[in-house]
């Protein structure tokens, strides 16, 4: 919907306001309610739904002034908004930012349409035919991500916040006949800023043609394995099935010169 599109004018989070016509006396007493029928559940069930915590979640989220203030995008300045640009995609990194601010522990930015199996040139950099002025997908990426970045160092934030930007895997070091490039897994890249990450360096490379790793390869499993180490999960850490079969959550090393 129109609404959800943080690029929108009315920009709102679908279902984080209450539906028209139940206020908030309304809506307390139909949780009264739900909490009511709940309890006389437990009486004569001893599976409790694991639902029962995340609706008391959304439920405070929809009551909370602060949730819905994070979601605010009118109260920042049309400077700061047209910095970031005004497409879906910068306005989602400054809705990022906002939520960070506010102690939001993990948040998820996507810009699709990356598949691009032709007119590259099109898709990347110009946007759309006859643009004076590329608006593809990479100078929407840069100005928006640059942004983000600066807004978080400025605030303080970066150093305690990982900022990671990456796709699913890499495309063709060669052009196909359709002017685009294909599906790529052998090598590729990932960018990643703040969490105590040394910035401005690049790690690794890939062979003359791009083809291939070159010096220091990296695995998925490395970079799960780092990305564990900063946010202070163990990644050596190991857990059950039902079943008591042991399962460990990464097999990889840490990245050499990350941190």
């Amino acid at each position: 919907m129109a609404s959800g599109d943080a690029a929108s004018p009315g920009f709102q989070v679908p279902d984080l306001e209450s539906f028209p016509g139940v206020d908030d006396a309304r809506l307390s007493r139909r949780h009264d309610y739900r909490s009511m029928i709940d309890r006389l559940d437990r009486g004569t069930n001893t599976n409790h739904s694991p639902n029962d915590s995340l609706f008391e979640r959304a439920y405070q989220m929809v009551k909370s002034p602060g949730a819905k203030k994070a979601f605010r995008l009118s109260e920042e300045s049309t400077e700061t908004r047209n910095r970031y640009g005004t497409r879906t995609f910068g306005q989602s990194c400054l809705l990022a930012r906002r939520l960070v601010e506010r102690g939001v522990s993990f948040v998820s930015v996507e810009q699709p349409g990356w598949d691009t199996h032709n007119d590259l040139v099109l898709q990347l950099r110009d946007g759309y035919s006859g643009a004076r002025q590329g608006v593809g997908l990479i100078p929407t990426f840069d100005q928006a991500f640059s942004a983000l970045i600066e807004d978080l160092a400025k605030r303080d934030l970066l150093d305690q916040t990982l900022v990671i930007a990456m796709g699913e895997f890499g495309r063709t070091p060669k052009i196909n006949p359709g002017g685009g490039r294909d599906h790529w897994p052998r090598v590729f890249s990932v960018v990643l800023a703040g969490g105590g990450v040394r910035g401005g360096q690049v790690i690794g490379s890939s062979d003359r043609l791009g083809e291939s790793p070159h010096d220091q390869p990296v695995t998925p499993a490395d970079l799960a394995h780092s990305i564990y180490k900063i946010l202070g999960v163990d990644p050596h850490a190991v857990f059950n099935t039902p079943d008591g079969r042991p399962i460990r959550i990464n097999q990889g090393n840490m990245i050499r010169g990350l941190v």
